[in-house]
């Protein structure tokens, strides 16, 4: 699977981790209560026998216990049931393909996601990127209020032991959010050791495919109803369009008229936020835009160009820089990191061959049930006096 087709990331454990909370926080409903010794030892111990803070994989030597695997396992076999409406009881030896069954998927993706997390983890640690004080605050106060909503620690210890982790765990999901913000921080913050200046970026945005261009636009439709004009307008804007491009081959600097007839004539009701061009890469502009855009070299201009919009004559201009660098910031820095999660290598170590992926998610099921409404007084009589009639 490609990486952006992955339905989980390690940069979104805290998220996912919260919200997971946030909803047992807000419902709250009766659950059946857990003993001591299932809150000391945890739901990956008692579906597998591996103790949860046994490591189980590791990146560069930072390793991750069992039960960060099973809080993964769970999220990920529960979007697929909520997702699918699959009953996963019954499904993990389904063929999802001829090599993959359901087991095998939600280990391959739960693995996936401890592996990003360690990774992202080691980033930090190489850059220096830790919590801060305000950090640790935060995480602190939002633990007294869920402790208090809750009606106790023990409750609250309680809902996470139903997430598959230890309270120790589930603080290390919340600190990845942390650590990923303060990555990407460092990441923008010029003079930073992870900063990619304007030239990277200027680099990767032109290998990317992103360019520059302008138009001029002559409408075939209503831009605000998107209704066809009628013939003779068509007619007469086509004419229009094709004296505009008689204009500009006469002219000794095409390049200077060009702006000046599209601000006169087109139609484009983004020439105000744009009036220079746009600035895109591939799939942002309709087909026939993009393939006459890219045709053209830099200040060069096309024929006429017609789309579902109308009649286009095209300058492509040279990228501009800055729209591109500011485009592709966010996007270089997954690539960053995906670059990272690729070269990395992640082990895993014996406990992993014993870890039993259908036995862990029966046993958050049952941690997750709600005990059964007690009968009625009369109830489990009256059912049994109308058996023996």
């Amino acid at each position: 699977m490609l990486w952006k087709d992955r339905i989980l990331s390690a940069v979104l454990a805290a998220a996912v981790a919260a919200a997971a909370l946030a909803a047992v926080v807000r419902f709250a409903p009766e659950r059946a209560a857990h003993t001591p010794s299932q809150l000391e030892q945890g739901i990956t111990f008692e579906a597998t026998g591996i103790p949860s803070n046994e490591i189980i994989a590791s990146v560069d030597g930072n390793g991750a216990e069992a039960e960060l695997l099973t809080y993964w396992v769970g999220t990920y076999a529960d979007y697929i049931e909520n997702m699918f409406g699959m009953d996963l009881a019954e499904s993990w030896d389904m063929q999802l393909d001829e090599d993959t069954t359901v087991e095998q998927l939600v280990r391959e993706e739960a693995m996936n996601a401890v592996k990003q997390q360690l990774v992202l983890e080691n980033l930090a640690a190489r850059y220096g990127i830790g919590l801060s004080a305000e950090d640790a605050a935060a995480l602190e106060q939002r633990r007294a209020q869920n402790i208090e909503t809750l009606g106790g620690e023990e409750e609250y210890r309680a809902r996470i032991y139903e997430l598959g982790v230890s309270e120790t765990g589930f603080n290390r999901l919340l600190r990845t959010d942390l650590l990923f913000e303060g990555l990407y921080k460092s990441y923008s913050t010029p003079g930073s050791p992870l900063y990619a200046d304007d030239d990277v970026l200027h680099a990767y945005a032109a290998g990317a495919g992103w360019i520059t261009a302008d138009h001029i636009l002559i409408p075939t439709i209503d831009l605000t109803t998107r209704e066809s004009l009628d013939a003779e307008t068509v007619a007469q804007n086509r004419a229009l369009a094709e004296e505009l491009l008689w204009r500009l081959r006469e002219s000794s600097d095409p390049v200077a008229l060009f702006g000046e007839l599209a601000d006169e004539y087109s139609q484009d009701t983004g020439r105000l936020a744009y009036p220079d061009g746009y600035t895109f890469t591939y799939g942002s502009m309709v087909d026939e835009f993009d393939a006459a855009a890219r045709a053209l070299k830099e200040n060069e201009y096309s024929d006429i160009v017609e789309s579902p919009y109308g009649y286009h004559i095209i300058l492509r201009r040279p990228l501009n820089v800055a729209e591109a660098v500011e485009a592709v910031r966010s996007e270089y820095f997954d690539v960053f990191f995906r670059g990272e999660y690729e070269r990395a290598e992640l082990t895993e170590t014996p406990a992993a061959a014993r870890y039993d992926i259908p036995a862990v998610w029966a046993a958050l099921r049952a941690a997750q049930a709600q005990p059964e409404e007690p009968a009625e007084n009369g109830t489990a009589e009256s059912e049994t006096t109308e058996s023996v009639k």
